[in-house]
């Protein structure tokens, strides 16, 4: 009998729970939070082994390769942060609660916060009236940090552009205006800190709770009914390992991992199918992506080359790689350093003038930018052209310049070598003994943007080292390449991946499903994209009020003989006879 009243007790309060869960919906989820302790690493041993001796504090960096997409590998991983996920559009969370215990520590100081019992470590955190708070959009990460940018954490940025795929808000605990964090936790060894959040690995969890009270979704962590992880380790984060939505429950599947993806979605292999699975955003953010952004981007990254320069495509050896495959690239079979430094676009907008555009690039370490030349084949390339940089010509094991080009005929892409001075003005890099003409890509956090003549941005930084990249840590084997179609909805948040079994320069991108095995091929039926067409001003309006008259041949007349920027309108130094006949040329007389 007994048994029988405690099941039907538990059942009604999970019904219970389903309940109001259903009538609130879950506006607003934790999605991730951090358990690596203050001098832990993420992924470390728990304890010396022969090839990590000293596994915590600065002796343990080299003990594992795992980090966080944002904070790279570092001691505490970021300390303590808290990843919420806003899953219903125009949400208004001033005045909401995140309210967390830890109910199996033991640094409390008695006071009582929330939980009404001041023996269990325990906190909240308000967000305050500030307007940012009163219409959050879906698809938003919001994450909460405690410790500063300089301490190894990061201070409050609003910041939030979805067009150009940022999505991420950050608020610093100690931001007055946006947040209140009080918790009843000491720390024995600096008693005089004001521990405003605490975020460990014995028993903690969290709830959210809206202004009036309400229960938006109850307490998800270790410990809970709810809990289906392992235990936790200090060495770990927690993840939501489905896709965030309204219909998220602490019942969903939540899991301690030793990878982390702080500001970014989850990513997690699949317990069944084994499946490297990401989270999918796209059925939140697509309906604010439709009603805030003219998703036009005239051309977009499409793939780069990360593979050393003394290795091969998923590593190995010559004869095979290191899972015993035969990874390759069509164009330079299996090779080492797979083709050198190279990176490719596709083409968006129809007649794209992209003359003395730049392409900057950076990785951890160093930065450059490749410029090119007001050559006419910039002036107007096509849609769904597959656009290549190499560094290496085909007698180093690259490519040289090659401007054939017949889609019908299969043939969509044209190559340009950086040395080709006839296409690019020059290139630079912070690197040491930099010659024009060299550029570097690497699996350092690399990334490449594109700006127009005036270094205006056009593209922001797509790649591993773009703030919104999730999709796997890019290694010395690998190529990172665009997991879906190229169209101009493609920006910084879409599913850039790292890949050691497949690459396709030149090509269109390919990649195997799991579970299926299907190999998915890129298509470029979508381009031209409607509506997509790449127009510039007339250089001859140097005035820009739409008219090409009297006034700009007196800017043009009164700049003759100099090097004035916006007066040269042939770009080649001077402000002389060709610019005149530009000026002419385009006369309207209005």
């Amino acid at each position: 009998m007994s048994t029988f009243q405690f099941t039907v007790k538990i059942s009604s309060a999970i019904f219970s729970l389903a309940i109001s869960s259903s009538v609130i919906g879950s506006d607003l989820i934790v999605n991730e939070w951090n358990c690596v302790g203050g001098t832990k690493w993420l992924g470390n041993p728990s304890s010396a082994t022969a090839s990590c001796p000293s596994p915590d504090g600065i002796g343990g960096a080299a003990c594992s390769t795992e980090e966080d997409v944002y904070f790279g590998r570092s001691l505490g991983n970021g300390g303590d942060w808290i990843e919420i996920v806003i899953n219903k559009d125009h949400t208004d969370i001033r005045g909401w609660k995140l309210q967390w215990i830890e109910a199996a520590a033991t640094d409390a100081d008695g006071t009582d916060v929330w939980y009404e019992n001041g023996a269990v470590p325990q906190g909240e955190i308000l967000f305050s009236g500030a307007a940012i708070w009163s219409d959050l959009r879906a698809g938003t990460i919001l994450t909460i940090t405690e410790s500063s940018t300089v301490l190894g954490g990061l201070d409050s940025d609003t910041s939030f552009n979805p067009c150009n795929g940022d999505w991420w808000i950050n608020v610093n605990c100690f931001d007055a205006t946006l947040v209140t964090c009080n918790a009843n936790v000491v720390d024995p060894q600096n008693p005089t800190y004001n521990d405003p959040m605490d975020v460990g690995n014995d028993n903690w969890a969290s709830r959210i709770v809206n202004a009036q009270g309400q229960i938006v979704i109850d307490l998800v962590g270790e410990g809970q009914p709810s809990w289906g992880g392992t235990g936790v380790s200090s060495r770990e984060v927690v993840r939501l390992e489905e896709s965030p939505s309204q219909a998220i429950t602490p019942y969903s599947r939540y899991d301690d991992s030793d990878s982390s993806s702080f500001g970014q979605p989850n990513g997690w292999s699949d317990t069944v199918t084994q499946c490297k699975t990401y989270q999918d955003f796209s059925v939140l953010r697509s309906p604010v992506l439709a009603e805030l952004c003219q998703m036009c981007k005239p051309i977009i990254l499409n793939e780069f080359n990360a593979v050393s320069a003394t290795g091969f495509l998923g590593g190995g050896t010559q004869t095979a790689d290191a899972a015993g495959g035969q990874a390759s690239d069509p164009q330079f079979g299996r090779s080492i350093g797979n083709g050198g430094n190279w990176c490719e676009f596709v083409i968006i907008a129809e007649n794209l003038d992209m003359r003395n555009w730049i392409l900057r690039w950076q990785d951890k370490t160093d930065s450059g930018t490749i410029r090119l030349s007001n050559n006419t084949f910039w002036s107007n390339l096509p849609s769904g052209m597959i656009l290549t940089f190499t560094e290496s010509t085909a007698t180093q094991g690259g490519v040289n310049t090659d401007l054939s080009y017949n889609p019908s005929a299969g043939d969509r892409s044209v190559n340009v070598n950086t040395f080709d001075t006839t296409l690019i003005s020059q290139t630079t890099s912070t690197k040491p003994l930099h010659t024009s003409g060299e550029f570097s890509v690497s699996n350092d956090r690399w990334a490449i943007e594109v700006r127009d003549q005036s270094f205006a941005p056009i593209v922001e930084l797509q790649g591993e080292g773009s703030p919104n990249y999730f999709g796997g840590g890019v290694g010395s084997d690998d190529v990172c390449r665009l997991r879906a179609n190229p169209s101009g909805r493609i920006d910084a948040a879409s599913f850039y991946d790292d890949s050691s079994t497949s690459s396709t320069f030149g090509k269109q991108n390919s990649w195997v499903s799991c579970p299926s095995s299907a190999v998915v091929t890129q298509s470029f039926v979508g381009l031209p994209q409607a509506g997509c067409v790449w127009e510039t001003e007339n250089p001859a309006d140097i005035n820009g009020d739409g008219y090409v008259n009297g006034s700009d041949l007196a800017t043009l007349l009164s700049s003759w003989g100099t090097t004035d920027v916006n007066a040269d309108l042939n770009n080649d130094g001077i402000v002389s006879g060709p610019d005149l006949a530009v000026i002419l040329s385009a006369w309207t007389s209005q």
